[in-house]
């Protein structure tokens, strides 16, 4: 075969705008819209039923006292006198319901603030009059990319009134329909039940989040959130609770604990020759407010002349109070502040930030390697590299890293909720970048010291902003427990260019793997022994091989196997059956013997723990002994398939990834047809040539190549020199590859 090796470079594939608004569940609003005018009929959402499920799980479950009497009605059913909105939106508009989630409503309630960043999420030329189809839509950002989700107008109701958020004017019907989108993009109403307020500003503005500790807070506070409010950005902030029965509950200071305010706005007020630092929040109730200093029946109001006091101190009750920065400090204990991303035709930062983004996902077995005192599997973590480049000044460079898990939410109706996650950053040296070898990094990423390490929350989103000299940073985000698993996004901002990678290796076979390996025994003595197992015919089969391997390896206790399927076999015969006879002479047999001992021999040496079995660490070392160079995904991908429940893979399963890997680089090896060792394949073409091979382990099943080319989106340079096996029914069969392919 080949003398050489083969790499397969990797062409960026062509990518969307960030702009692109994406239909959630392929539901296109306007051609809904038109299809229900056109048949006169009331939009009913497939997705989001007006039945007990889109309601809860629990509390709000099918069998729960709370959901008996809900009934869903439409707005009409409701009140007459319809409004989506009615004049403008204010903070008045929206008021809770029976449902934990005032973290949402001090979110939607900020947005009123910034009309230009509601109509983003509310978008407008919607009514009760105008194209009236019983159908609305709302945009949210998602990890990276804008939704825009479809709902229909019913409504859960008690005794005709809503049960959840209502507008503080009965005929005006946004905050709830805003409500019913959120809780069907999250998978149902009581997924909403807790949260914080900057998951919520996220969502709504695509912005970065940060969250302080007021019990330690920094010296320059008031600054901050000073800045955070002329740069428009978004706050939030609550009381911690110390049990569940303290949720909700009011002070003697009129404040409520475990419950979501939003910041509104800041002042400096002057009293006896010194500035007195005040501080604007509302409850999203409506109602319930401070007593204390500067509240609205506070004495202190008489120290300031009237013009000032006129201007700040509204006497009403309406939720809006304010508070002198130490009282803020002192009855308060986390602060949020969503910040803006320039890129945004609706941001008023005067600094753009210079993003980028990754979405990864932690898997058991393969990658989910827990935080770092989990010393044997923590270098499995996804790795990523930022390089800060350097002003003429050598200033410091901020950067700000946030990491979210994705649709937690939505997991809590089957047990699974919120993970503790956090991140782990260290300075590393530019020789970093350049490692290929994952054996290079396993020893390095163990003798680092990391410069930051984050807590490990059970949040949705953990965010820090640092103040770094130019370089490079290995930032790896894990999950505090190992075999954790997740989908996940990580978000890096700064305010000097940088680049952004993952930490990854390229695809690559080195020469020897598809050369003969050294035997023990010399020509003559392996001439007798393959006439012993071969019989008259001096041909080894599919059959006769799985014989040869059961006998071989029930003298290896070392080695744990299922019993060599069929399958596997007919796959290693496939690697040296160079006549395509489906059967091994005398040098086919040597060429694939030779293998095998080869890579029984490196199986053994890195089974550290005497299993029997590769865990995804040893295997990806073993991978790289035997010559086999492979990236992140495609190691995931050998993981799922050939791995038990807990992605440990036994001897004969390692021979059939073995085989597969030695088949498939032989494909790209004839792709190369200027024999520079190196073939280049774009992301959608490496999923069919290297992604359904490994779940295919005929390769290709069709009577003849050109129906599968018409069938199957893979090119014909990858099915060359391959044998294709005739069935029956192979449009099923293709039709089935082509899923599996979807599902990667």
């Amino acid at each position: 075969m080949a003398s050489t090796g083969i790499t397969v470079r990797l062409v960026k594939d062509g990518s969307s705008s960030k702009a692109n608004i994406t239909p959630y569940l392929d539901q296109d609003y306007n051609q809904l819209l038109q299809k229900c005018l056109q048949e006169k009929r009331l939009f009913e959402d497939p997705y989001f039923t007006a039945e007990p499920k889109s309601l809860g799980y629990n509390k709000l479950g099918p069998w729960s006292p709370d959901t008996r009497e809900i009934q869903w009605k439409r707005p009409q059913e409701i009140c007459h006198s319809l409004q989506f909105i009615c004049e403008n939106m204010k903070w008045t508009d929206i008021c809770q319901g029976d449902l934990g989630n005032c973290w949402f409503l001090a979110a939607a309630a900020s947005l009123t603030v910034y009309p230009r960043l509601l109509e983003k999420v509310v978008p407008p030329q919607q009514s009760f009059q105008k194209e009236y189809a019983g159908i609305f839509h709302f945009q949210f950002w998602q990890y990276g990319n804008w939704v825009d989700v479809v709902i229909d107008d019913r409504l859960p109701t008690k005794n005709g009134e809503l049960v959840f958020v209502k507008s503080e004017q009965k005929s005006e019907f946004w905050p709830a329909l805003l409500e019913k989108a959120y809780a069907k993009l999250n998978g149902s109403y009581e997924a909403l039940d807790g949260g914080w307020v900057n998951e919520a500003f996220v969502d709504f503005t695509g912005g970065v989040d940060e969250s302080m500790d007021l019990k330690i807070p920094p010296a320059n506070l008031f600054h901050i959130i000073q800045s955070a409010v002329e740069k428009r950005s978004l706050m939030g902030t609550s009381i911690n609770i110390q049990n569940s029965n303290e949720t909700e509950m009011t002070t003697p200071e009129g404040l409520v604990k475990g419950h979501a305010y939003s910041i509104i706005g800041v002042s400096e007020v002057e009293h006896n020759g010194r500035r007195i630092p005040l501080i604007k929040l509302r409850n999203p109730w409506g109602a319930v407010e401070w007593n204390g200093r500067w509240s609205d029946n506070s004495p202190m109001w008489t120290l300031l002349d009237n013009a000032l006091k006129d201007k700040l101190h509204v006497k009403r009750e309406d939720g809006e109070f304010w508070m002198q920065m130490d009282d803020f400090m002192r009855y308060f204990d986390t602060l949020e502040i969503c910040s803006l991303t320039p890129d945004s035709a609706y941001s008023d930062n005067a600094k753009p930030w210079n993003d980028s983004s990754f979405n990864g996902k932690w898997v058991r077995g393969h990658n989910a390697g827990g935080c770092r005192n989990n010393r044997g599997t923590f270098w499995t973590n996804p790795q990523f590299l930022v390089t800060l480049e350097s002003d003429a000044e050598k200033h410091p460079c901020t950067i700000l890293a946030s990491l979210m898990q994705k649709d937690r939410r939505k997991g809590r109706a089957v047990g699974r909720d919120f993970l503790a996650i956090g991140f782990e950053i260290y300075q590393v040296a530019k020789e970093f970048g350049q490692m290929t070898q994952v054996s290079q990094r396993v020893k390095t990423v163990s003798s680092l010291i990391p410069m930051v390490i984050t807590p490990y929350i059970a949040k949705r989103d953990i965010t820090g902003r640092y103040d770094v000299p130019p370089g490079q940073y290995l930032i790896i985000p894990t999950t505090f427990m190992p075999h954790e698993e997740s989908s996940f996004n990580l978000r890096v901002f700064t305010e000097k260019n940088n680049t952004f990678k993952e930490v990854d290796c390229e695809i690559r076979a080195e020469g020897k793997v598809f050369q003969e390996s050294e035997l023990r025994m010399t020509l003559e003595e392996f001439t007798r022994h393959f006439k012993r197992l071969s019989g008259q015919d001096e041909e080894i089969s599919p059959e006769e091989l799985q014989s040869i391997l059961v006998q071989t390896t029930s003298k290896h206790t070392h080695l744990k196997t299922d019993g060599f399927s069929m399958e596997t076999c007919e796959l290693l015969v496939k690697i040296a059956d160079h006549g395509r006879s489906g059967t091994l002479l005398l040098n086919e047999f040597k060429y694939l013997w030779s293998k095998i001992k080869e890579w029984e021999r490196l199986f053994t040496e890195h089974d550290r723990d005497r299993s029997g079995t590769m865990d995804v660490q040893e295997l990806r070392l073993v991978l790289e002994s035997a010559g086999f160079h492979l990236d992140n995904k495609l190691v995931e991908m050998l993981c799922l398939k050939y791995g038990d429940d807990l992605r440990r893979v036994d001897f004969d399963s390692f021979l059939s990834c073995m085989a597969h890997l030695l088949g498939i680089f032989g494909v790209c090896y004839r792709m190369d047809q200027n024999k520079d060792g190196v073939v280049s394949l774009g992301e959608q073409q490496k999923l069919n040539c290297l992604g359904v091979l490994i779940q295919c382990p005929y390769y290709i099943l069709s009577p003849t190549l050109e129906e599968v080319y018409v069938n199957f989106p893979i090119s014909m340079q990858v099915l060359a020199g391959y044998r294709v096996l005739a069935v029956v029914d192979y449009k099923t069969i293709l039709q089935k590859l082509y899923h599996q392919l979807i599902q990667l």
